[in-house]
């Protein structure tokens, strides 16, 4: 059934099809297992249906939305929500595979190995765009590499040479990804469960990802590193995780520490760190450190994990009207306003000097939706980037995922639908 519903989603050309399932359509899956309650944590209230707090409603949303949120602005780029479409639908035919159960993302220049990351990129895509056969195809392949503690093993080895051990314990940005994608899921779909593996893998995030004083680790196994990824910080997610569950430490405790990180390690530019170590000294731990092409060096940068900030910071401001995530964005919206889409590269030192002048969404998407706090011709023209699909070399499918991601964001599709 997963294989021919697989056939189905690859197929459709109007999601307008797909978005509405047939009476009973998806399986959703099992709630993930293991990890008990932190300490001082509340349990979940509720049930499962998320009645009165805006998860759970199984309205429906179909695409495009097109909304603005906030004081945000959407780009005015003509057919953006077309253009969106066409980017999601390369996307999926590029990297989203059969697999065994359901399907999976995979990264060609990774030996076609499987990252956590992918699964929650496209999870979020797919919920937006209202492809209901990818997402739980998708969902069920991250089930099915589950660790113990109840999140997805982070790489899973494909058929080609990867770096990939099938082991190391989840990564918190796939993790959370795959949670909001789950949630908002249960608002755009009815007849399936999706707010019940959610609220468990919240819970196990809670008990195995974060510091007691809410700082976000970089994984469930990472409890004793002192080593802090900001792009990994979701501020809008974690409001969603508190309506979903009642636990009211993730829109307050690990709201305040994560935002303070951003604001001790944000230069006068917006620039922050692929890493810091938890003391916020913009360094990166030796144990990343490598020499190795396309990769990584000791010398604290803007690169392809920091890249993604802007993004995930947006979400706040256009969301919540967070000031903080505002005061990010003044700051990095005004650089890469000033830096040009047509001069911004894939990296950059954290006092603004360019290191790369390769050019791909990994960094133009993000940017571009900083520009949607208050920088119209930063957004258009990184909206327009995404449009003319350039090619990204041998790093295609980080950057051509964060492409749909901005450009779901830019257009007005990429929603809270729990406050809708």
């Amino acid at each position: 059934m997963i294989l021919r519903r697989s056939v189905v989603a690859f197929a459709c050309l109007s999601f307008a099809a797909c978005a509405t399932p047939s009476s009973g359509g998806g399986t959703g899956g099992s709630p993930a297992t293991g990890g008990s309650p932190a300490t001082g944590g509340t349990t979940s209230t509720g049930g499962t249906s998320g009645a009165g707090n805006g998860v759970g409603t199984g309205q429906g949303f179909s695409f495009p939305q097109n909304k603005a949120t906030g004081s945000c602005m959407l780009t005015t780029v003509a057919n953006a929500a077309a253009a969106t479409m066409t980017a999601y639908t390369s996307w999926r035919s590029a990297y989203v595979v059969p697999a065994s159960p359901g399907m999976r993302v995979q990264r060609p220049e990774n030996g076609n190995d499987t990252v956590s990351e992918g699964i929650g990129y496209g999870m979020l895509a797919a919920v937006y765009v209202g492809d209901q056969a990818t997402f739980d195809g998708l969902w069920a392949y991250a089930q099915s590499k589950f660790d113990a503690k109840g999140l997805m093993t982070w790489c899973i080895p494909g058929s080609g040479s990867s770096s990939c051990t099938n082991s190391g314990g989840s990564a918190t940005d796939g993790d959370e990804d795959m949670i909001f994608a789950l949630l908002m899921a249960s608002d755009q779909w009815s007849g399936t469960d999706y707010l019940t593996p959610a609220k468990a893998m919240i819970m196990s995030m809670r008990t195995y990802s974060l510091f007691s004083d809410g700082t976000l680790q970089n994984g469930d196994n990472f409890n004793t590193a002192d080593e802090y990824n900001p792009d990994y910080f979701s501020p809008a997610y974690f409001r969603v995780f508190t309506k979903a569950t009642g636990d009211a430490f993730w829109a307050g405790l690990a709201l305040t520490a994560n935002y303070n990180h951003l604001m001790a390690l944000t230069g006068s530019d917006g620039l922050v760190p692929d890493s810091s170590n938890l003391q916020n000294a913009t360094v990166k731990a030796t144990t990343n450190c490598s020499t190795a092409p396309n990769c990584c060096t000791c010398i604290p940068s803007y690169g392809y994990d920091a890249c993604r900030t802007p993004w995930r910071i947006a979400m706040d401001w256009c969301f919540n009207g967070e000031q903080k995530a505002k005061t990010y964005l003044d700051a990095v919206g005004a650089f890469f306003d000033g830096q040009k889409v047509a001069n911004i590269g894939d990296g950059y030192s954290l006092t603004g000097s360019k290191t790369s002048s390769n050019q791909n969404m990994a960094f133009i998407g993000p940017a571009g939706v900083a520009g949607m706090a208050g920088w119209p011709n930063l957004m258009n023209d990184a909206f327009n980037f995404g449009v003319s699909n350039p090619s990204n070399g041998n790093n295609a499918y980080f950057p051509q995922s964060l492409r749909v991601l901005s450009m779901l964001m830019m257009s007005g599709n990429f929603l809270d639908y729990s406050q809708m």
